[in-house]
């Protein structure tokens, strides 16, 4: 069967674009963020006007969509961005794909290009690699809160096509917290920094702006390492991350003060599995309301830690736990970069890993 690749800002093509994600996953969970995807392709999302995007689809012979992404580019920076990407299962119809992203990217004088990332990975980004095809098969088997959610066959598809694994991320499913007592060095660590006049404080949900803008403040910095990181305006932060609020209690949220200035922080939120996705409606409005009322699972999506305050790591580690330990929930430490120091806490209580990749295709050449 022979594939072509139509680019551009084409309402046409925007609208086949936004429809394929629910034909390719019909039956099955579909990952699709329709809202955000379609700010995007219009202009208007908070981060519309830091990038600018081209939306690729493929079409086969009858014209019906078998593929699509989207390329992101930033001004000051020589990669691009491909993300939203969906396929169906054929490695022609990916070629065609990532060979027009190519040809427009280097048109555009970039030199590589990295991905998934959904124009900015404030938004998303990674493929989730499945250990085997029945993981993904099985109606068991579903996604945590923000886990990135695709075929299993897509990072095999970016490999043939000259992709390589630049970055990998695992997120660990603890087992249940049974101990009172934690590590002797990590309780020892909390009873020196409480000494020390360090203040350990849960979120005061009435002061959520407040706590917000201080998180802004140190996370801005802090994640200013990560792969493909963009700086972005607390303005843009807050519209992204307001809405956290929703599904946040008090205890999901641990501060760390020292002289009345945050230097560590720790955001959980309940497993909602896959009610954050697709279009919402009445129904999992209800489930997300049942579930946050009594979890059974708390995700750990963001940790902080001022480096300046050294050993301040695993007093949050300590704290998470006993916040764990009297509440009965299962953790999940989400999305960490491999050999990051976050990844040891506790891992003693290992239960499941998952693994993620980012790729990348370095010296584009037509």
């Amino acid at each position: 069967m022979e594939f072509k690749c139509l680019s551009g800002n084409s309402e046409i093509i925007k609208k086949e674009f936004l429809k394929l994600p629910a034909a390719l996953y019909k039956g099955e969970i579909c990952p699709q963020d329709f809202s955000t995807e379609k700010m995007i392709l219009d202009g208007t999302h908070p981060l519309s006007s830091d990038f600018s995007v081209v939306p690729l689809l493929v079409v086969d012979e009858k014209d019906e969509a078998v593929a699509r992404g989207l390329l992101t580019f930033y001004n000051d920076d020589e990669t691009a961005y491909l993300g939203f990407f969906e396929c169906i299962e054929d490695m022609e119809a990916c070629r065609t794909l990532i060979k027009k992203a190519e040809e427009t990217a280097w048109e555009k004088q970039k030199k590589s290009m990295v991905g998934p990332v959904d124009s900015s990975i404030w938004i998303g980004y990674r493929f989730k690699a499945f250990k085997s095809p029945e993981l993904y098969d099985s109606k068991k088997v579903r996604p945590y809160t923000s886990e990135p959610w695709n075929k299993p066959y897509y990072t095999g598809l970016w490999e043939q096509c000259g992709f390589s694994v630049w970055k990998r991320y695992y997120s660990f499913r603890l087992k249940k917290i049974s101990e009172k007592e934690g590590k002797p060095k990590y309780v020892e660590r909390v009873e020196q920094f409480m000494n020390r006049g360090y203040e350990f404080r849960n979120l005061d949900i009435g002061n959520f702006d407040k706590t917000i803008r201080e998180i802004y403040d140190l996370l801005i910095e802090l994640f200013s390492s990560f792969p493909g990181y963009k700086r972005i305006s607390y303005k843009a932060f807050y519209a992204l991350f307001h809405n956290l609020k929703l599904i946040l209690s008090g205890k999901d949220v641990i501060l760390i003060y020292k002289d009345e200035k945050l230097v560590a922080f720790s955001i959980s939120v309940p497993n909602l599995y896959d009610n954050l996705s697709g279009r919402m409606n009445l129904l999992k409005i209800l489930k997300i309301l049942w579930i946050k009322k009594s979890p059974k699972e708390m995700v750990y999506l963001y940790m902080g830690v001022d480096p300046s305050h050294l050993g301040l790591g695993s007093v949050m580690a300590e704290l998470i736990r006993r916040e764990l330990y009297s509440n009965g929930r299962v953790p999940i430490k989400a999305l960490i970069l491999e050999n990051k120091v976050t990844g040891a806490y506790y891992n003693d209580l290992l239960d499941e890993s998952m693994e993620y990749v980012l790729l990348r295709k370095n010296n584009i050449n037509i």
